[in-house]
């Protein structure tokens, strides 16, 4: 469910007026908009309409032909907000640093290897701040035949490699010789050498999870770190750079090559260390569960465990889906779009088959959020401006609803990965992940993500989940994320298909 695609949507609709299109949208989506908040929303997007048809663009980025509206939005967002990450306990063995040296001649030959493959992701890219030129956070290296990594040193800072991308300099032992011979230097240093770090690898324990260590360089689009206690695989990505299926399949080829503890610490309720700010916690899905009432469920469980804590009357849900289009791209590798799943409509609850119809709207047409972000984000517009906006409506009362409508109080992913048989399917390593988390300015929420693994067989499909809930606002502690958790999984098993069990054939009888 989560991957890759592009949005062509609004440029072939370019004609037509968007205001429309979004109240059209409104009243079908948010029927419970108040006055203030549908004329506020059809201000903007008129407003922003005009700009963007009176002062075009004249190039938004320098890394692709064409920003999608999922880039645009993730162009305007920190790097902190922009971060999902993979947990794999594999129970990695960091006496050395050659798991270190290990993983970075993986990353190398996966950024060699997959080039090409997936659509607007080049990972030939170091990712800029503010002194950005442009809406693209991401900026072309200046040399495509090597990757730039950094790893932490012990007594501090910084040592910075310039990998080749040939076999020979990618093993273990050439790897480390050159990590040996490279002495640490701060990150005002690499600034001053006109570095940038590609991949960050913490291997002197800097930060206390993933996504802080994914942020102690200001430029990488992955980070990597190991659970000291646990032995955990972290690895942490910028979505900017990456959807879902090349951050799996990248955090697969690195598990690979892992050195193993003899003895693993096993799977715990609470998938990150104690000392992690925003913890992951493991959920268990029933095998015959299926996505529509999964969301439906989500949902439901939000709105009986929040607990008073949100501020909106109607909670959405993102989806992330993979669109019908470019053909031209394998449909894995297309960037995705978001859907928008409320808990009410018009008819009431949302139902599985409401969400089934919003699902394929979003995957063929792009949807409501396309409508209204493919006008608010806009590259003729400075890169600050609509994130500002968002802050603003959220901060307003009579606004407040359009922000948390288009943030969503939840998120719900999911990664199919495909195994031959039964056998591969019981012994699967368990990989959780987890996505950008609900925006903390309209209340925070929960973001559920599901690895999905599964085979056909004569008897049908077989499944496997591994799922993860994360918060952000009032959501990121313990006792909400429990809370969240017993409501969800009452709810899904409220909804569980029934197991069908063929009918025994009658005996033939024998005899003349």
């Amino acid at each position: 469910m989560d991957g890759s695609g592009s949005s062509p949507f609004f440029a072939a609709r370019r004609g037509e007026d968007a205001v429309a299109r979004v109240r059209e949208s409104m009243a079908y989506k948010f029927p419970h908009f108040g006055a203030v908040a549908r004329h506020g929303l059809s201000a903007l997007v008129g407003l922003c309409d005009g700009w963007q048809k009176t002062f075009p663009a004249s190039r938004p980025s320098g890394v692709v032909s064409e920003l999608t509206t999922w880039e645009r939005f993730l162009s305007t967002e920190p790097r902190s907000r922009r971060i999902m990450m993979t947990v794999q306990p594999l129970g990695v063995d960091t006496t050395h640093e050659r798991w270190a040296c290990a993983l970075l001649g993986q990353v190398a030959r996966w950024h060699r290897d997959s080039r090409g493959r997936r659509h607007n992701q080049p990972t030939d890219v170091w990712v800029a701040g503010l002194g950005r030129e442009g809406l693209d956070a991401r900026q072309r290296v200046s040399d495509d035949s090597v990757l730039i990594v950094a790893v932490t040193s012990e007594g501090g800072g910084f040592r910075v490699l310039r990998l080749p991308l040939e076999d020979a300099a990618l093993a273990v032992d050439a790897v480390a010789s050159r990590l040996a011979a490279t002495a640490p230097s701060s990150v005002a240093e690499m600034r001053r050498a006109g570095l940038h770090p590609q991949v960050v690898v913490d291997a002197a324990g800097q930060g206390p999870s993933a996504w802080t260590s994914h942020l102690l360089t200001s430029s990488a689009w992955m980070g990597a770190r190991v659970e000291p206690v646990t032995g955990s695989l972290e690895l942490a990505f910028d979505h900017l750079v990456m959807d879902g299926s090349a951050m799996m399949e990248l955090s697969q080829a690195i598990a690979r090559v892992m050195p193993l503890r003899a003895r693993s610490y096993g799977v715990g309720e609470w998938l990150t260390g104690t000392e992690d700010p925003t913890p992951l916690l493991r959920v268990e899905l029933p095998e015959r569960l299926d996505f529509r009432n999964l969301a439906c469920a989500a949902l439901e469980a939000l709105g009986r465990s929040h607990a008073g804590l949100l501020r909106g009357d109607n909670p959405t849900m993102l989806v992330p889906v993979l669109p019908d289009a470019p053909a031209s791209v394998e449909r894995t590798w297309r960037r995705i779009r978001i859907a928008v799943i409320p808990s009410r409509t018009r008819e009431g609850p949302v139902t599985p088959a409401q969400v089934s119809s919003l699902l394929e709207r979003t995957r063929g047409e792009g949807g409501m959020l396309d409508d209204i972000f493919s006008t608010l984000y806009s590259p003729s517009l400075p890169w600050w401006m609509p994130s500002l906006t968002t802050h603003g409506f959220a901060y307003t009362p009579g606004l407040r609803q359009v922000a948390t409508a288009l943030c969503g109080n939840a998120l719900l992913s999911k990664i199919t990965l495909h195994v031959e048989d039964e056998a591969s399917l019981e012994r699967h390593p368990p990989l959780f992940f987890n996505t950008m988390r609900p925006l903390p300015a309209v209340g925070g929420g929960v973001a559920l993500c599901v690895t999905e693994v599964l085979c056909a067989t004569r008897k049908g499909v077989r499944k496997r989940f591994f799922g993860a809930i994360a918060g952000s606002g009032p959501f990121s502690t313990r006792e909400r994320l429990a809370a969240f958790r017993s409501e969800l999984e009452q709810e899904v098993h409220r909804r569980v298909r029934p197991q069908v069990v063929p009918s025994p054939v009658p005996a033939v009888p024998s005899g003349g």
